[in-house]
């Protein structure tokens, strides 16, 4: 299969599996919110924000760095499970040790305070998850990952449906995303051991090979000080990458918290989880795509790679910019549809945190790049300077507008990672003159809006249908798509030249 299929390919299953994922995860959402109401709703989106945060010594950057190594060899992926495994586990519990520290200096009720410790479980149970999801992305195994995650979902709206209906509150809420989280850990491992890493013995044949990977050998838990020297050393700049990203993802929510009250941050939050959730799904199924193939391509084509680069940021600016076009001029109706007489103040909230769908999806794409080709601590540097940005927005913005200045602190912050991305791709591989693809999209978006405008009042959902058929005959009238992207297309549905 070549690399253009072989993307296809994992695109298609993670966005069948993240459709369905979103799906449930709205139900979820749309429900605890409902239930709850906004202050509620609140403290559930302070307890996950706070919790995430906190609980980034439990993933040690060491996901990032095994899927990159992993995806160039995977002969090395038993020992490299096995010490990453045994890294994860100290930094557990330090992890849960100041989570309850933290939260306990920040004088919260006791509620909350023992709803963060149930979250933090959950957030622990889950950096073991990925970390076995990280090893399906590396041997692009996607479908695995798929089915986990549908099946957590699945777990978690049977059972927060049946129990709220039963009058439980937000305790017993956080303990069943411990028991959704704990029964898809114990799946993940019996995967990755029955299927993946028997997957590597049959597959690497050489006779040196079979001498160190024997039956027992391919299980074995032996520490490898040495490797674990280097997982954690090379994982530093990924730790930082993935705290500096939660805080730019999290702490407008706890500042919320912090500075004004429960009510502001449901609010916010119900504008904002939704459209986290939209980026998510794109981005999930771009990036887990991409990782793997662009991080062998920069050993062995880097023509290639920058081909991939410069056509992935294309077509995420032809999804993104309709999506966010649509998401502003439709914000009431999307408000309403999702939580009836609720949230009205979230309406504003959702207009101005639909211009960073677009920014926050072409960045996947450049940040992918930049750890790709060995310059994750370019990522980490770009990331943490947006997160000082916001933080810095943020405290002013809050201070005067609320949760609206939040959402325009969230908004300024990814045009600010947008362009720090850009730079240090510049400077360090090559000079991407990305905006020129994204002229055309943006022309169509904009007529795409015009027709929206025109005919609001329409029924929703056939409006939106319109709308992105609109939208497609404008791409094609102006001729976005030539002849490479025709090429591709037909690589894809298997009629092209098979070639990587």
């Amino acid at each position: 299969m070549n690399n253009i299929k072989r993307i296809a390919k994992n695109i298609g299953v993670s966005g069948f599996s993240q459709i369905i994922i979103s799906l449930l995860g709205f139900v979820i959402l749309i429900y605890i919110a409902r239930y709850f109401g906004e202050a509620g709703f609140g403290k559930y989106s302070f307890a996950v924000s706070i919790t995430a945060l906190l609980a980034i010594f439990t993933n040690p950057g060491i996901d990032n760095l095994i899927i990159r190594e992993i995806s160039r060899n995977k002969k090395i992926a038993n020992e490299y499970i096995t010490n990453a495994i045994i890294i994860k586990i100290p930094l557990c519990f330090l992890a849960f040790f100041i989570i309850v520290l933290t939260i306990n200096l920040m004088d919260y009720p006791q509620d909350i305070k023992l709803i963060v410790y149930l979250f933090g479980i959950y957030m622990i149970l889950s950096s073991f998850t990925y970390l076995f999801f990280s090893i399906f992305q590396a041997f692009e195994k996607m479908e695995y990952t798929a089915a986990v995650m549908i099946i957590e979902k699945i777990i978690l709206t049977l059972l927060i449906i049946f129990f709220l209906t039963q009058g439980y509150g937000l305790v017993v809420l956080a303990n069943i995303y411990i028991i959704a989280g704990f029964i898809c850990f114990v799946l993940s491992i019996f995967i990755v051991y029955k299927k993946i890493l028997t997957l590597v013995g049959s597959t690497y044949n050489t006779s040196s090979y079979n001498e160190y990977y024997t039956k027992s050998a391919m299980f074995r838990r032996a520490i490898n000080s040495s490797l674990c020297k280097t997982l954690f050393i090379g994982s530093i700049p990924f730790v930082f990458n993935n705290f500096f990203g939660i805080i730019f993802f999290h702490i407008d929510t706890i500042m919320l918290s912090v500075l004004m009250d429960d009510i502001a941050v449901g609010v916010y939050n119900a504008a904002y989880t939704p459209l986290l959730a939209i980026t998510g799904i794109i981005s999930y199924m771009v990036a887990s795509a991409l990782y793997p193939v662009m991080s062998r391509q920069f050993i062995s084509s880097k023509n290639s790679l920058i081909k991939y680069t410069v056509l992935s940021s294309k077509y995420i600016a032809i999804i993104g910019l309709p999506i966010a076009v649509g998401c502003f001029l439709l914000a009431d109706r999307f408000i309403t549809l999702f939580y009836v007489d609720q949230f009205s103040d979230s309406i504003v909230v959702f207009q101005i945190l639909a211009l960073f769908i677009p920014l926050r999806l072409i960045s996947i794409i450049t940040g992918t790049l930049l750890t790709s080709i060995d310059k994750q601590n370019m990522r980490t540097i770009s990331v943490g300077l947006s997160a000082l940005v916001n933080i810095i927005l943020n405290i002013g913005l809050i201070y005067y507008l609320g949760f609206i200045g939040a959402s325009i602190a969230t908004v300024l912050s990814e045009i600010f990672l947008y362009f720090v991305f850009i730079y240090f791709i510049h400077r360090y591989y090559v000079k991407l003159e990305l905006y020129r693809h994204f002229i055309k999209p943006m022309a169509a978006s904009l007529i795409m809006g015009g027709f929206i405008l025109l005919f609001i009042r329409v029924n929703l959902f056939s409006l939106v249908i319109l709308a992105g058929l609109v939208y497609f005959i404008i791409l094609l009238l102006i001729n976005t798509f030539t002849r490479e992207d025709r090429d591709i297309f037909r690589q894809v549905i298997g009629k092209g030249e098979n070639n990587g």
